[in-house]
């Protein structure tokens, strides 16, 4: 085994980083905070290096005013941190689906990566970097990446799948000890506690689910505490998985595809969650090509994807992404999820929402689309929908039977005005 190459930050990215390359860097809790600002203060360097990422918990460090010819930045999921990097044109928009990102950012996609720049816990007895808290993506985009640039974080934990590498495998180096970034911290109002009560009573003990981050996921999982060997199967975990996992309700053991686990790509929470993680036997993290594989999550009976979303038509077409036409999100990999429900046996596809926006005056259940909203589920996939008011079953459902379905769970001062959008001229 070859030794490990130690560098200081500056001197590894510019020894990785030539003009036009093409770089990614792994997400959220996973971002490489030593490496990109280092890259940041060292931006005279740099030339029309174009960077790819993803969600992020904190500010893109090389977004700021005045970076723009050192680097152009793209993001796949505009996350509140960055939305005016965004506007101000600092960042650009990448609709793509998580499962699609080895093949388009791979060595023989349109658009390959260069270098990868990722944050690893220090090696283990076999002398192997686990990438930790974010394998999704960063992963197989590093495995075909020119250069592998590690920041080996202390405070990183180190978990088990795949998702490591040798010294070898690894280009460069430097050394960190820095927190990870957590998610802000979570509130949960009165909605969302109905919501969740509705949600619980449609997942089934052995059922395995998929859930996301944010205020609505927390609430659904502080309400599964009576519920009997569920497994998990997710593209994200948060906080809210630990105390399950304590409490003897996520047991995995009925899973079919990797029984006795839990597979994830990322873990975006707290200390809480990192400490859980760290060489847990029970929690695999994969690459996307597993952790968001609708035919490989097809095979999990009782398959039940849980997601949030931004609004709802009377047809079933699902915006989770924009709001006016502007992006304040991304596709991510909610369809990658929903497809493989529609195919699980007797899974669901769960659509979760408050009945309004802007304090009460939006209705989040509306017609049609407006011209330049998302499209993110396509209406042949929309299964159940679920507000404060209730649920709505659309699987099976024609036009008619499904306004009537959806406008019975929109917010009562709404419903009228829907009904006749619909009788005017929706309904064709």
């Amino acid at each position: 085994m070859k030794p490990t190459k130690w560098y200081k930050a500056r001197d590894a990215l510019r020894r990785a980083i030539k003009p036009g390359d093409r770089v990614f860097f792994s997400i959220a809790s996973g971002q490489p905070q030593t490496l990109l600002q280092a890259l940041a203060e060292d931006f005279e360097y740099y030339r029309d290096v174009e960077v790819i990422s993803g969600i992020l918990l904190a500010e893109h460090p090389l977004a700021k005013k005045g970076l723009e010819s050192s680097f152009r930045c793209i993001s796949l999921q505009i996350s509140p941190s960055i939305r005016k990097d965004l506007e101000e044109g600092r960042i650009d928009f990448l609709p793509v689906r998580i499962s699609d990102m080895p093949s388009v950012f791979g060595p023989h996609g349109p658009a390959p990566v260069q270098v990868v720049l990722i944050q690893v816990a220090p090696p283990d007895s076999a002398g192997r970097f686990s990438l930790g808290v974010s394998t999704s993506m960063a992963y197989p985009l590093a495995q075909g990446a020119k250069k592998i640039v590690a920041e080996v974080n202390d405070q990183a934990p180190r978990t088990f799948g795949p998702c490591s590498f040798s010294s070898s495998e690894i280009d460069f180096c430097v050394e960190s000890s820095t927190p990870l970034l957590a998610y802000p911290e979570i509130k949960i109002g009165e909605a969302e506690r109905r919501i969740a009560e509705f949600i619980a009573e449609l997942i089934p003990d052995g059922a395995t689910i998929q859930i996301g981050i944010g205020n609505l996921p927390a609430a659904i999982l502080q309400l599964l505490e009576g519920k009997k060997d569920l497994g998990v199967h997710s593209g994200m975990l948060p906080d809210g998985i630990v105390d399950l996992v304590k409490k003897g309700v996520i047991t995995n053991q009925r899973k079919r595809v990797y029984p006795g686990k839990i597979i994830a790509g990322e873990l975006i929470g707290t200390e809480k969650l990192f400490r859980f993680a760290h060489e847990n036997p029970l929690l695999e993290m994969h690459p996307s090509q597993v952790s968001h594989n609708a035919c490989l999550i097809a095979d999990l009976d009782s398959f039940v994807a849980i997601n949030s979303v931004v609004e709802i038509d009377l047809t079933g077409q699902i915006n989770a992404e924009s709001v006016n036409g502007t992006q304040i999100s991304g596709v991510g990999g909610q369809c990658d999820f929903v497809e493989g429900a529609f195919f699980s046996k007797r899974g669901h596809s769960i659509t979760a929402l408050t009945s309004t926006a802007g304090k009460g005056k939006i209705s989040r259940i509306v017609p049609r689309l407006a011209s330049g909203a998302a499209i993110t589920i396509p209406r042949y996939l929309t299964d159940i929908v679920v507000t404060e008011y209730g649920i709505a079953e659309l699987r099976g459902k024609s036009f008619r039977q499904r306004a009537e379905a959806l406008i019975s769970i929109a917010h009562p001062d709404f419903r009228d005005g829907l009904w006749e959008a619909f009788t005017k001229g929706g309904k064709k």
